[in-house]
């Protein structure tokens, strides 16, 4: 069985470093190159996630940054043309490996993936709904209509993003955001 050109090419990134990966990304973005037609970015994005987890073998529980951060751009990538239920499936994603790296290496304003700002404005530019209509509808939320819960739901789970943060000891919250973190359990 042949492979095709853009598992070929996701397979050649891949036994690449994670600098030569961000500058093929950065050749695309400028349009100095294209990606083969039915490029494979979910497992670009997958594979760069596991691993800036993973760390390298000198460091094993110290993330990659820069795995890191190709992670986070493809999956912002992804987010940008994905529709709305995917968009935030790439973006919990997305927010979810940046609140996990910041947990492990500390906040960095300004940084590509180590900036707290792009998540807890992520979370509140994601809100529907007030805390107070929130906490009102988590109180009885198995009363309240379909799209009421799935709100409900994702609130949750971008709250789940906000959690890494706050459980680690390398960012305060805002009492806001510490407000609307005590509404977690309650949440469908």
């Amino acid at each position: 069985m042949t492979q095709s050109k853009s598992a070929i090419q996701l397979n050649q990134l891949l036994q690449e470093d994670a600098d030569s990966v961000l500058a093929w990304l950065k050749s695309i973005e400028s349009g100095h190159s294209s990606p083969p037609e039915g490029f494979n970015w979910l497992g670009l994005a997958e594979a760069a996630s596991f691993d800036a987890r993973e760390g390298d073998r000198y460091h094993p529980n110290k993330p990659n940054i820069k795995w890191a951060e190709v992670a986070t751009k493809v999956y912002d990538r992804l987010a940008e043309s994905a529709n709305a239920d995917t968009r935030d499936s790439f973006m919990n994603s997305s927010m979810m490996l940046r609140a996990a790296t910041i947990a492990k290496l500390g906040a960095i304003p300004g940084h590509p993936v180590l900036d707290s700002d792009p998540i807890l404005r992520w979370f509140n530019d994601s809100l529907k709904m007030s805390y107070s209509e929130a906490a009102t509808k988590a109180a009885n939320w198995k009363k309240c209509q379909s799209e009421e819960i799935r709100e409900l739901r994702q609130i949750k789970n971008r709250l789940r993003v906000i959690s890494v943060l706050a459980d680690s000891d390398k960012l305060v919250l805002n009492p806001e955001i510490k407000s609307w973190l005590s509404l977690l359990d309650k949440l469908p």
